[in-house]
């Protein structure tokens, strides 16, 4: 009985251990707006796909070799639902080496989503139409609007985006915000005036590239903004002496669920592909191993629950076999 009770007590510690893992893997969602090195420079495109003006951004992005992320949505200025041009547009933009991230299913911003009960469709189905077109859930997700993201003061929203955090986290996604703005969609072709919004922050006092870094925010569905403002951001950006990287390499994540990323400068990375793994390879300014295809990081956490089922059986047949011992001695000796 000494044995069945000291089992008890280390099964006591096992289960201990796994709550504990498991709130850790529900923390908060990370809120990042600029990246771990000072020098470099994101290109970040929201509200795509569009069939129309993407591709012109690819284009652009390919010709000076910058890696860029793209925010999509299922149903906005692109249908990924029934329209096989933008899930195609979807199936290159990874292809030529871009990370994708989640923008939501309907570009709902969440406190709306909240208040409606929809907030849950609109990042899960996201993530499973993204899953299902290019074989990975993404691990970047910004929100419409940047709510959720921003450090709220009204009590209200404070709490609504503490769940949207937490829901995010448990879902393992980072929150990817901007700390420099174009305006595209408000200035249109305006070059002049795009300019002289980002000068606000990139050249602002004390601000250069051995001391500051930036995400830019863009939008890749307007005619303007693939045409003349991208290409004019990259020479301005440029000769400010900025280096352009790709999102993952400016926060050091993975940009998908179930991939260990590794910063590796002097070399070109890939996607490397699992056995059976039908993922393209791309090439990108870091290293990516394949951890698991199907299931994602968080796959952890349903492990753990039914591990945890296991222990809580055989707790219980060790704390019947003790009682049995107990009634046996009491009653029949």
């Amino acid at each position: 009985m000494k044995m069945h009770i000291f089992l008890c007590i280390v099964l006591l510690v096992i289960n201990a251990c796994i709550v504990a893992s498991i709130t850790l893997k529900n923390d908060k969602a990370p809120v990042y707006e600029n990246c771990t090195n000072p020098g470099q420079f994101v290109l970040t495109f929201d509200d795509g796909p569009n069939p129309r003006t993407t591709s012109i951004a690819l284009k652009t992005l390919k010709e000076h070799n910058i890696k860029a992320t793209f925010f999509i949505n299922a149903v906005n200025y692109g249908n990924l639902e029934e329209d096989s041009r933008s899930i195609e547009m979807v199936k290159t933009i990874f292809e030529e080496g871009h990370d994708i991230g989640s923008h939501t299913y309907y570009h709902e911003d969440l406190f709306t989503a909240i208040q409606k009960g929809t907030m849950e469709i609109n990042i899960d189905n996201m993530t499973d139409i993204i899953d299902n077109i290019i074989g990975v859930k993404p691990t970047f997700f910004r929100p419409p609007g940047g709510y959720g993201g921003y450090k709220e003061i009204e009590p209200e929203k404070i709490e609504m985006t503490e769940k949207i955090q937490k829901y995010l986290g448990s879902h393992g996604y980072n929150i990817i915000m901007w700390n420099t703005n174009t305006k595209d969609w408000s200035y249109k072709d305006d070059v002049d005036k795009v300019i002289e919004n980002l000068n606000i922050q990139l050249k602002a006092p004390d601000v250069s590239p051995k001391t500051h870094s930036f995400i830019a925010l863009l939008h890749d569905v307007h005619p303007t903004t693939v045409n003349n403002i991208l290409p004019a951001v990259i020479e301005y950006v440029k000769d400010l002496g900025y280096k352009f990287v790709s999102l993952s390499e400016c926060i050091e994540v993975s940009p998908y669920q179930g991939i260990n990323f590794e910063n590796k400068n002097d070399e070109s990375s890939k996607l490397k592909n699992m056995e059976n793994s039908t993922i393209p390879s791309i090439n990108t300014n870091s290293s990516f191993s394949i951890q698991d295809n199907n299931s994602g990081s968080f796959s952890f956490i349903s492990n753990i629950y039914n591990l945890n089922i296991i222990y809580y059986f055989i707790f219980i047949y060790l704390l019947l076999s003790i009682f049995l011992n107990i009634y046996k001695k009491k009653y029949f000796t």
